[in-house]
């Protein structure tokens, strides 16, 4: 089937715009700006207007149907406990949705949108693809069977890097219709990259969170920031007064006590201009310490030449070379980290020509063929 001749529902009821959502849009958005048809079911809740309001601002065509609140700390509700009576809500809107719009395909991004339209999902036959940006989630029951229907209902499967496929097949999606598509940076600038700013500074680009390492990294350069009087760590990631983003606050007031630091960690912040806040670095951090299934940062700061700096987990290390295009650091640690910075602020020559490098590698890594790639797998799972 040609790509013009598609219609696909997306089912999307993110409450928030993080890197999971972005890379789902770009491929919305690939094969959107390849002629197919793409109708968003966003969320209904009032919560959820911002992430709505984005889509349509991307120039996204939106529909609205009931999603599962999310867990969160100011809604303390586990939303499994209102599942049976949410389905019937939310399959009697996804049907008169699928009536209405008659799509070729179903796009799904992650199990809690296929959970919520699990009984409709069921009914229906219109092939679904399935873009998987984290590794199956298998703690519960219900988890698990949402899974096993993924494996069996999900024509083709797109995996963010083999790290993640390898993480499908080992809990039953079969291995045959799984491709893997390494994504495509979200956040673009036709400009070329501008040349490394005077002095040394660091970029850290994602969420303020404990699991993503910010932590380790702020301990890190107060171990090393007294040898490096022109050294700055440049933080861009939301820390709202929410008390979801305690942590995060915490942090940020632990560095602004810390005399050493104060006035050379700089908070930025939610930031749209990633582009720009790798413009202003030498190069980029992100000490994820969990299994990162492929973080966008990455991706990012190598379309901006910028090496980055990770811990060997998750699918990282098959876009990194390390002392190449980038710096795999074996030991999750403070030390450790601090040994991989050094490495660069010490020899800013290297790392603008390893940031050369990485965007070089962008070529081998199949971003030029996003595009193709996923018309691919839509056309496949037609056939």
């Amino acid at each position: 089937m040609p790509v013009s001749q598609m219609r696909i529902l997306a089912l999307f009821g993110a409450v928030a715009i993080y890197g999971s959502e972005r890379a789902n849009l770009e491929v919305l958005s690939a094969l959107r700006d390849q002629g197919a048809k793409v109708l968003i079911v966003a969320s209904e809740a009032d919560y959820a207007a911002d992430a709505g309001a984005y889509f349509r601002a991307l120039g996204f065509d939106t529909v609205t149907a009931p999603y599962f609140v999310p867990p969160r700390p100011d809604y303390p509700i586990n939303p499994l406990t209102t599942l049976p009576p949410h389905l019937v809500k939310a399959a009697v809107r996804f049907l008169a949705i699928h009536r209405d719009f008659k799509p070729t395909h179903i796009h799904v991004g992650t199990q809690l949108y296929v959970l919520n339209f699990l009984p409709a999902l069921a009914v229906v036959r219109t092939p679904m693809v399935y873009r998987c940006g984290d590794a199956p989630i298998l703690h519960n029951m219900i988890w698990r069977l949402t899974w096993r229907f993924i494996a069996g209902r999900a024509a083709r499967f797109g995996a963010v890097s083999r790290y993640i496929a390898g993480t499908m097949t080992a809990a039953g999606a079969p291995a045959d219709r799984i491709q893997v598509v390494y994504s495509r940076p979200p956040r673009r600038t036709e400009a070329s990259p501008p040349a490394p700013a005077a002095g040394r500074t660091i970029a850290y680009v994602g969420q303020v969170t404990e699991k993503k390492g910010i932590g380790v990294l702020l301990e890190a350069f107060t171990r090393l920031a007294g040898d490096y009087p022109d050294a700055r760590l440049l933080v861009a990631g939301r820390i709202s007064q929410w008390i979801g983003d305690r942590w995060g606050q915490d942090l940020k007031a632990k560095a602004e006590a810390d005399p050493l630091v104060a006035d050379r960690v700089e908070f930025l912040g939610q930031v749209e201009d990633v582009p720009g806040v790798f413009a202003r670095s030498l190069f980029a951090v992100a000490p994820t310490l969990t299994e990162e299934p492929m973080g966008n940062v990455v991706m990012e700061a190598k379309q901006a030449a910028r090496a980055s700096v990770i811990f060997r987990v998750g699918g990282f290390p098959e876009v990194i070379r390390h002392d190449v295009d980038g710096y795999i650091c074996e030991d999750k640690s403070p030390e450790a980290l601090e040994q991989a910075l050094r490495r660069y602020l010490d020899d800013p020559a290297a790392a603008a020509a390893q940031g050369e490098a990485a965007r070089l590698s962008l070529k081998t890594l199949g971003n030029d063929d996003f595009d193709a790639r996923w018309a691919g797998i839509y056309a496949d799972a037609v056939r």
